[in-house]
């Protein structure tokens, strides 16, 4: 597993960064999503096919487990980064397309976010003990939360408010794009030319066995479930939160809520910098049971003040402690697994992010079904009713479903 401790530095840094990248392509979608509404002039649960486009890309990740494993790490973040731009330089004339193809290029970004995402995660894994691997992935993890502190702020220049309905700004929406496909590829470019330490299998067998290996961990596939239900939270809030604050809480427009939606991330950003520490002092299981319980006290909260301007705080303050469920049930779900099988299970787990656009399409037509027909309001808020059976499966797998791992064949 390389040379030294201290050969780690840089690719570890390498690797936050491109989780920097993918952060802030995965989180602009909670800005997205009003937008497209607005300009394109569709329903609740069509907006939400933002996150369906974006987020059903994950299907791939268990071939892509297998082109990781094929190609290795530096050439996979190299071709995940080249396709990340040219997805998002697709966004740039599909605006003036059609929706379709607004959806057709948010695809071929999250195919690109995809191959970022299953190579860096048990990467930065592999850099250093297995003790402390929860540890460090929360911390690249944080590297990731400061991209998504910049979506809402970025955010603010392509959607605003007036009158209590929401204005699109197209070209600032464009401008983005082009930003976002230069960086990705400019990445690509300046990683061929730098040097990235092997990771070495520990089984030497051909890649059927190390299939079947990954395969047959239970508490992997119970953590492929858990990552889906853990992004029906995290994308949940911020998909929510515009609509709900605009049409919903009295007196507050759009400008309000994507200001206070940075306060999300922003959870994140802290919540993983202190998780990282925490991590490395208390069982990674026993903290993603005591922030479930802190998140489902706050939801009952947020019902209990819905339609206040209060309310907005319970669901922003989420971010804080639902911060280490990514890395924690990651590590979970790969405690046990042979480096062999890492790139497939990394696959298999990632997988799990495709049940998020599932969720968010599920919410919509949940808030559609609740329009006042005298006023054209939805009752967004109570989309946040799916919250409690998340929360409790998460509490599930770290009290029981973690714990299985024992191969099964």
């Amino acid at each position: 597993m390389g040379n030294s401790k201290t050969n780690y530095a840089i690719p570890f840094a390498i690797m936050s960064f491109l989780l920097f990248l993918l952060g802030f392509v995965t989180w602009i979608n909670n800005i997205l999503v009003p937008f497209m509404e607005t300009k394109f002039g569709i329903t609740p649960s069509q907006s939400q096919l933002v996150s369906a486009a974006f987020f059903s890309a994950y299907i791939i990740s268990i071939p892509v487990g297998g082109l990781v494993k094929n190609i290795g790490y530096k050439m996979s973040v190299i071709i995940g980064s080249i396709i990340t731009g040219i997805g998002c330089a697709i966004f740039i004339p599909a605006l003036g397309i059609g929706y379709n193809m607004v959806l057709a290029g948010l695809f071929v970004t999250a195919i690109g976010v995809v191959i970022l995402q299953v190579a860096a995660n048990p990467y930065v894994i592999a850099l250093g003990t297995p003790e402390t691997s929860a540890s460090r992935l929360t911390l690249a993890m944080a590297v990731n939360s400061s991209a998504a502190v910049l979506a809402p702020i970025v955010g603010r220049f392509i959607i605003e408010s007036n009158n209590g309905s929401i204005m699109v700004h197209e070209n600032m929406a464009k401008m983005m794009f082009i930003v976002l496909a230069g960086i990705s590829i400019v990445t690509a470019v300046i990683l061929v030319f730098i040097n990235l330490p092997v990771i070495e299998d520990e089984t030497s067998d051909g890649s059927t066995d190390v299939g079947r290996s990954a395969w047959s961990y239970p508490h992997l596939i119970l953590g492929f479930i858990a990552i889906g239900v853990y992004m029906g939270l995290e994308v949940g809030v911020g998909n929510y939160f515009v609509k709900y604050v605009v049409q919903n809480v009295e007196g507050k427009d759009a400008a309000f809520a994507t200001t206070i939606l940075g306060f999300y991330p922003a959870g994140f950003f802290v919540g993983r910098l202190l998780g990282a520490g925490i991590l490395k002092k208390y069982e990674a299981s026993k903290v993603l049971v005591v922030n479930s319980f802190i998140c489902v006290g706050l939801l009952l909260l947020f019902f209990l003040t819905k339609g206040s301007a209060f309310s907005v705080w319970p669901l922003i303050a989420q971010g804080l402690f639902l911060s280490i469920m990514w890395s924690v049930l990651f590590d979970l779900s790969m405690k046990d697994i042979p480096s062999g099988a890492a790139k497939l299970g990394s696959g298999i787990i990632c997988t799990g992010v495709v049940f998020t656009g599932m969720w968010m399409w599920i919410m919509g037509k949940f808030v559609e079904s609740s329009t006042d027909p005298a006023t054209g309001i939805s009752n967004n808020g109570s989309a946040y009713l799916f919250f409690f059976l998340f929360y409790a499966y998460i509490i599930f797998f770290a009290l029981k479903g973690s714990k299985i791992r024992r191969k099964t064949a």
